[in-house]
């Protein structure tokens, strides 16, 4: 809950990249086998990172309250987030794997 992420490399026992965020994380998810992985926040706001570059490539929003559940759908092209506001949302991501 002190609003990061961060993204380890193992091979070399130490971080790799830190990326911010407005509030805190309570869940995330990866993308398969891509290079994203995606945050759910306090804020209500879902984000997609990038993990070789520590960018935040995409924010998804829609949600009125935290983020409880982040899951990607079979065959990876839609990311369902749940919400304490009651709410699911479905968020297209195939362009990212």
């Amino acid at each position: 809950m002190d609003n990061k992420l961060i993204i380890w490399d193992l091979q070399h026992s130490m971080p790799r990249f830190t990326c911010d965020h407005e509030e805190g994380v309570t869940c995330l998810a990866w993308l398969d086998a891509s290079r994203c992985l995606a945050t759910g926040c306090v804020d209500g706001k879902v984000r997609l990172w990038d993990s070789l570059s520590g960018n935040c490539v995409r924010t998804f929003t829609g949600h009125s309250d935290a983020i409880q559940s982040l899951s990607f759908s079979a065959n990876w092209d839609f990311l369902v987030s749940g919400s304490i506001d009651g709410t699911a949302r479905v968020f297209e991501v195939a362009e990212f794997h």
